[in-house]
């Protein structure tokens, strides 16, 4: 299979520039369809996964001023929350209703594209003006799987430690830019004021990802893996054994009820409540904060994650793809839309801090110099330096098969159930989620050769 460059060998086309300007989307389009498929019309649907109000206004009135440039067009919006994207994809792939444009998470993207449900975007990236138009390492990073790009990186974002400054104060401790996972401990401990507040409280739901999340970026911190991308899953190495430690002892000493039902879309009314003093966020706890709840948007800050012998950046990059759906040729265009410039760095603006742009054309002081952004200043550099320096859990190598299945399985989070509300062993919950966790490898490996 030819591989597909990123950088080398491609030309930067004036990504936001005019050449994208939507009245000349679709005259070179139309008719053909390089990929297979089409049914004739000109009905687009598309999938995105923002719930919040500001952002699904922006993206409809983005599809009202595509449909205003070519007449004759439809967009149908869903929202599509990122937890019902693992089922509802093969539902609609086996019905013949996938969508033709999609916003996802990257362990899906790669799901997808293993199930042939995805066309490639090579075409897509090359009218854009090749991976160079890209933040360094994205493309590579998300990307390229297979040899072909599978999805683009629609905007990205760093989990940070956040806390109250007011409840650090109050209990008369600090945290550095950087804190040792004892530093944290110790503020965490502190700021534990049992019933009302707690120092760190975790989110540990099965049904939802806060548990791997987090052991995910504990175990990078201490330079392991909980999986790699050969599917070999690592949850009983000693560094994966050293990060669920310190898990449980954050857990018994400085969470408390309700540790085991929270997800992380609980994360902005925890600490917004005071019911948490820290909580591992990206920036946007801050955005929603600035929004919702301004006074307390006053008393957060923010700090790398805790390091053992580094942060543990987890990187997250919502993307682009696209499914085999009835229009591609439709669909292409579309999603050069999106990154239009009159179109891109708004939407990141609909929540200020929520989004980062993935586009180095998009990365100056049009974005940057929003005043929310300017004002939380040590939480955007914060946020840029895990941008470069992390990945996705499973991703450390490149998008990897085997972390969508790895992930949705939630057998990290049933293993930490098992250990603070069942009374199993540290020891024995890990061996037990790393032979659940190899068993589904096995069977990935054995569906797709990979």
């Amino acid at each position: 299979m030819t591989r597909f460059p990123t950088r080398a060998g491609l030309t930067r086309r004036g990504l936001l520039g005019g050449a994208l300007g939507a009245a000349a989307l679709l005259g070179t389009a139309g008719c053909g369809d390089d990929s297979g498929g089409g049914d004739g019309s000109k009905t687009l649907v598309f999938w995105h996964n923002f719930s919040q109000q500001a952002r699904a206004d922006f993206l409809r009135r983005t599809a009202d001023a595509f449909e205003q440039a070519n007449p004759g067009v439809t967009v149908k919006i869903e929202v599509v929350p990122f937890g019902q994207i693992p089922t509802k994809w093969p539902a609609a792939q086996a019905a013949g209703t996938l969508p033709d444009v999609t916003t996802l998470l990257p362990e899906h993207a790669v799901s997808m594209w293993q199930a042939k449900a995805l066309h490639p975007m090579g075409d897509v990236l090359s009218a854009l003006g090749g991976g160079s138009v890209f933040t360094p390492g994205l493309v590579d990073k998300f990307a390229v799987y297979d040899g072909e790009p599978i999805l683009l990186p629609y905007y990205v974002h760093n989990r940070l430690l956040t806390y109250r400054t007011d409840l650090l104060a109050a209990a008369g401790v600090t945290l550095p830019e950087s804190p040792t996972w004892d530093q944290t401990l110790a503020a965490a401990t502190a700021m534990t004021k049992a019933p009302n507040t707690y120092g760190w409280m975790l989110k540990l739901a099965t049904s939802d990802t806060g548990g791997s999340y987090l052991l995910s970026m504990l175990t990078r911190s201490t330079g392991g893996r909980i999986f790699d991308g050969t599917g070999k899953s690592m949850l009983t190495t000693a560094e994966v054994r050293r990060a669920a430690d310190f898990i449980v002892q954050i857990a018994r000493t400085a969470s408390g009820p309700g540790q085991v039902n929270y997800t992380i879309s609980d994360g902005f009314n925890l600490i917004n409540s005071g019911k948490t003093a820290i909580s591992e966020e990206s920036a946007a706890v801050i955005a929603t904060a600035v929004q919702q709840a301004p006074d307390v948007a006053t008393k957060l800050a923010t700090t790398f994650m805790p390091r053992d012998t580094a942060p543990g950046h987890l990187l997250g990059a919502i993307s682009v793809a696209l499914p085999k759906g009835k229009n591609p040729t439709l669909a292409r265009e579309f999603v050069k839309f999106l990154y239009a410039k009159q179109n891109y760095v708004p939407f990141l603006h609909t929540i200020p801090l929520f989004m980062f742009p993935t586009l180095t054309a998009a990365s100056g002081d049009e974005f940057f110099g929003n005043p929310t952004i300017k004002k939380y200043e040590p939480t955007v550099r914060q946020t840029l330096t895990g941008i470069k320096e992390g990945s996705a859990p499973g991703f450390e190598d490149g998008p990897n098969p085997y972390a969508g299945p790895a992930i949705s399985g939630h057998a990290i989070e049933k293993a930490l159930q098992s250990i603070l509300v069942g009374g199993v062993s540290v020891t024995d919950a890990l061996s037990r989620a790393n032979k659940e966790l190899q068993a589904t490898f096995d069977t990935v490996r054995t569906r797709t050769g990979k």
